[in-house]
C-alpha cells in the first residue's frame, strides 16, 4: 500500500508540473486538441475509435450499438454546422467572467473521481478543466477505468503538452493511504458518486480547496396537454422519450425513471404508455438492445414488475416494460428499461409530484417548445434544480450549462479582483 501511495504522488507531481505548458497553450489550441482527441475516439474509423468500441462493449456492460451510439453523442458536435472545437470555445466565451477588473486563475491540480455507471459522462469531467488550463490527476472506477485512459491516449497522440496534464489512477474504494495521495496537491477536487462518497472526500478536504459533488440522481419526464392533442402528436413524443429511457439501459443520472403525463390531452395517459412501450421501446431492442442484466437487478426488476401488475398495467416487452399506475404515489425502479407513467396535472402539480425527488432530480425532460419548458422551469422551487430538455435530448446534453446548479468552471477557476 505505501508502494501504491507513493505511485500516485509522483503521478500528481509530475501532473502538477506539465500544469505550466498547459496553461501556455492558447485557449484555442487547447479547444482544438480537445475536439480533435474526441473525434478521433468518436469516429469508429480511426484505430482509437475502433479500440473504444470493442473495449468498451466489454468493460461498460453495454452492448456494442449502445456504446457506438454513445461515443458519437458524447464526443461529435451537437450540430452538423459546428465542430467540437467550436462548442469548446463557444462554451468559454459563454462562461468568461465579464466584469473588468477580474483575472482567472486555473487550479494547479484537479483531482477528480469518476463514477462507472455512464463511462462518457468522464468526458465534460476531463475536458473542463483541461480547456481553461488546470491539469487533472483522475480517479477511475476500479471497475471501468477503459474511457479516461482511452481519452489520455488520444489527447498525448494530438497534442502531447496537453496530454501530459491528464493521468489517470485507479484503485478500489475505501483505501485511505491511496485516496490521500489523490487528494494532497489538488486545490480542485471533484467527485461523482454516491452521497456518502461525496461526505467522505468532502471531510478530508482543507478550508481553501474547491470542491463540487455530483451525487446520486435520475431523471423524470413531463407530458404536458398540448402534447397530447393528437395520437400523431403523442407517437412522436414517445418515440423520443424511449430514447432517453433507452440510453445507457437507463443507468444514468439523467435517465428518466417516471413518466409524468397530462390528465385532460386527447390522448389518455394510459394509451401513452402504450405507445411508449410498442412503438418507442419495442423498436430499440432491436436497434440499440439492451446489455446483460445484472443478477441482483434480475431480482429487483422481478419485483418491480410484479408491484406493477397489482397497481395498474404493465407493458412489457423484450428487455423493457413500461408500468401505468395513474394516480399512485411515486415509486422508483431498477433501471434498465423499466419506467413508470403517472398522470398529473399542470406544471404546478407536477412540481409538487417531484418534489421529494429534491437535489437528486439532475434532468427533467418536458414534451413541447422552449416556452413550454420554461413554463415548466419556472414552477419549480428549490432544492429542485435540474437540467429541463426536450424529450429525446434528455440523455445528450451540452458541454455548456450549470452542473447541479453551479457554473461549470466554477472548481477549476479562481478569480483575482485588481482594484
Amino acid at each position: 500500500m505505501t508502494d501504491a501511495a507513493a505511485k500516485v504522488r509522483a503521478l500528481a507531481a509530475q501532473t502538477c508540473e506539465a500544469g505550466a505548458a498547459l496553461r501556455a497553450l492558447a485557449d484555442e489550441e487547447r479547444a482544438h486538441a480537445l475536439g480533435r482527441a474526441a473525434e478521433r475516439l468518436a469516429d469508429a474509423a480511426t484505430p482509437l475509435g475502433a479500440e473504444a468500441r470493442a473495449v468498451l462493449s466489454g468493460t461498460s456492460e453495454h452492448s456494442s450499438a449502445m456504446v457506438d451510439w454513445a461515443l458519437r453523442t458524447t464526443l461529435l458536435p451537437t450540430t452538423a454546422t459546428t465542430s467540437t472545437r467550436g462548442d469548446l470555445l463557444a462554451l468559454l466565451d459563454a462562461w468568461r467572467p465579464r466584469a473588468r477588473g477580474l483575472v482567472a486563475q486555473p487550479a494547479r491540480l484537479a483531482a477528480i473521481v469518476l463514477a462507472g455507471n455512464v463511462f462518457t459522462a468522464g468526458f465534460r469531467a476531463l475536458a473542463l478543466p483541461l480547456l481553461v488550463g488546470a491539469p487533472v490527476l483522475v480517479k477511475a472506477a476500479s471497475r471501468d477505468d477503459a474511457f479516461p485512459r482511452l481519452f489520455a491516449r488520444a489527447l498525448a497522440e494530438v497534442e502531447p503538452r496537453l496530454g501530459a496534464a491528464l493521468a489517470v489512477t485507479t484503485f478500489a474504494r475505501g483505501a485511505e493511504p491511496l485516496e490521500a495521495a489523490l487528494l494532497e496537491r489538488a486545490d480542485s477536487v471533484s467527485v461523482y458518486g454516491s452521497d456518502a462518497t461525496l461526505r467522505a472526500v468532502r471531510a478530508r478536504l482543507a478550508p481553501g480547496v474547491a470542491f463540487a459533488g455530483h451525487g446520486h440522481g435520475l431523471g423524470a419526464a413531463y407530458v404536458p396537454v398540448a402534447a397530447l392533442e393528437s395520437l400523431d402528436a403523442a407517437r412522436d413524443v414517445a418515440l423520443r422519450l424511449a430514447l432517453d429511457v433507452a440510453a445507457y439501459d437507463q443507468r444514468g443520472c439523467l435517465s428518466p425513471h417516471v413518466v409524468f403525463v397530462a390528465r385532460s390531452g386527447r390522448v389518455a395517459p394510459r394509451d401513452f404508455a402504450r405507445l411508449l412501450a410498442d412503438e418507442g421501446l419495442a423498436p430499440l431492442a432491436r436497434t440499440l438492445p439492451r446489455g446483460a442484466l445484472p443478477l441482483e437487478v434480475g431480482a429487483q426488476q422481478l419485483q418491480w414488475r410484479g408491484l406493477s401488475i397489482a397497481r395498474g398495467d404493465l407493458f412489457e416487452g423484450d428487455g423493457f416494460a413500461v408500468s401505468y399506475e395513474a394516480d399512485a404515489p411515486l415509486r422508483l425502479g431498477p433501471g434498465y428499461r423499466n419506467v413508470l407513467v403517472l398522470e398529473c396535472g399542470d406544471a404546478r402539480e407536477l412540481a409538487v409530484r417531484l418534489g421529494p425527488l429534491g437535489v437528486h432530480l439532475k434532468a427533467l425532460g418536458v414534451a413541447g417548445d422552449a416556452d413550454a419548458r420554461a413554463a415548466v422551469a419556472g414552477a419549480l422551487t428549490g432544492p429542485l434544480a435540474p437540467r429541463v430538455s426536450d424529450v429525446g435530448a434528455m440523455q445528450t446534453p451540452g458541454l455548456g450549462g450549470p452542473a447541479d446548479g453551479v457554473d461549470p468552471f466554477a472548481p477549476f477557476l479562481r478569480y483575482l479582483a485588481l482594484d
